[in-house]
């Protein structure tokens, strides 16, 4: 459908993590009413119809996940799946309806997201629960020609050569497999593909970032540590408030990773 560019401009306004909502919600509302252009007129007329649908969620969960690129070490379908079907289980929408009392909001929501390189186009960062694809590398140093492509490819400077071979830095590799890919010889390799696991990430009045509490999970691991993080967020949950709150309020800063490893 059509946007005039007076409509686009006023949907630029909109904050950027539900633009996309928007607009699709926006030309739903015109195609049933035969509209074929969203004018300015029309999408303020649409917003006005649309504000209470547009600020109340059908679901208490969402999951965000990148599409995939030619940086993605795996394909996040499956575990994607996995993860709607294990939310939808647990009745998160009835859960914060009870807690809320009523309609839902947006920033009500248990919020997952994927990402399938360390790029994290899916802002992982700020989710409740979060999903990074990483690389467990294997060097065979013994065919390395001493190309130096891998040091050249890694952004994060983690690769250098010493009498042409390379050396991991350790504290500097994201394990993306940039130099696994890049590597000519098979030198190299990406031996086994697992996730790391963020919680506890929002936006807000009082921001805070996702903490690790796993850094290489199997598929399996990520769904029982998701079982846990939400087994403890149910618990402790008031008022439809976000995991990361709850770690605020109950003073958790650097403990997450005990509490959820060991289900306390």
């Amino acid at each position: 459908m059509r946007w005039t560019s007076e409509a686009e401009a006023l949907l630029k306004r909109v904050p950027f993590f539900v633009r996309g909502r928007v607009r699709r919600a926006v030309e739903e509302w015109a195609k049933e009413r035969g509209y074929s252009e969203i004018t300015a007129e029309l999408l303020l007329r649409a917003k006005s119809e649309l504000k209470e649908k547009a600020s109340s969620p059908d679901e208490g969960y969402s999951v965000e996940r990148c599409m995939g690129c030619k940086n993605a070490l795996c394909d996040l379908t499956a575990l994607c799946d996995r993860v709607e079907d294990f939310l939808r289980e647990q009745d998160l929408t009835g859960f914060l309806r009870e807690r809320v009392g009523g309609r839902l909001k947006y920033h009500n929501q248990f919020r997952v997201a994927m990402s399938a390189c360390p790029n994290a186009c899916s802002r992982v960062q700020i989710a409740d629960f979060g999903v990074i694809a990483t690389a467990k590398l294997f060097f065979d140093r013994d065919s390395c020609d001493g190309c130096a492509k891998c040091e050249e490819v890694c952004v994060d400077g983690a690769i250098v050569l010493k009498d042409g071979v390379p050396e991991l830095i350790e504290d500097r590799c994201l394990r993306c497999g940039a130099c696994a890919g890049a590597c000519p010889g098979g030198a190299i390799r990406v031996e086994q593909v697992g996730y790391r696991v963020l919680v506890g990430g929002k936006l807000g009045r009082h921001p805070r970032l996702a903490a690790e509490v796993e850094g290489f999970a199997s598929e399996e691991m990520v769904l029982e540590l998701l079982r846990r993080v939400v087994e403890f967020y149910k618990r402790h949950c008031e008022g439809g408030e976000r995991l990361g709150t709850i770690i605020q309020r109950l003073g958790l800063s650097g403990a997450e990773h005990r509490v959820f490893q060991s289900n306390q």
